[in-house]
């Protein structure tokens, strides 16, 4: 009997420290849908070109900083996703160049929600060095900034 109240009291004590199905970590791992030249297609050219429309306009309205600020939240964003899976190349300057596209954007946001329109021109400065660092060794192979090859 007492074997046996010992063996249930275990049972229910080992119960109590299961985490309940709500309490447990997500399955790990990120399904990734889009390779690096989608997110270009899809994310990151629409959301550079329109920040940098945004910065060479004299009379942006409410709307218009709102739009910049909010693209260039999708392109920090997009620098994250980068980082993510299969789509990144190395752990080295893929990584760092991928993080300094999501400052360099960063800024730009800043700058929006600011309503600043010298800092917004100068973090469009640094979103063209951070996109031109990566493109020259990754999609260029070395060449000048350009059209992508084909």
């Amino acid at each position: 009997m007492r074997r046996s109240l010992t063996c249930s009291l275990l049972l229910i004590a080992a119960a109590a420290s299961v985490p309940s199905r709500a309490q447990r970590a997500p399955a790990t791992g990120v399904r990734t849908l889009a390779n690096v030249r989608e997110l270009h297609d899809l994310m990151i050219s629409p959301a550079s070109d329109a920040v940098f429309a945004a910065s060479s306009n004299d009379a942006l309205d409410a709307k218009g900083w709102t739009t910049a600020r909010n693209q260039a939240v999708v392109l920090a964003e997009s620098g994250n996703l980068l980082m993510v899976g299969t789509r990144v190349r190395d752990n080295g300057n893929w990584m760092k160049m991928s993080r300094a596209m999501v400052d360099a954007a960063a800024l730009a946001a800043a700058a929006a929600e600011k309503k600043d329109a010298k800092a917004l021109e100068a973090a469009t400065d640094s979103i063209t060095t951070a996109c031109m660092e990566c493109h020259r060794p990754y999609r260029d192979q070395g060449r000048q900034m350009g059209a992508p090859p084909k």
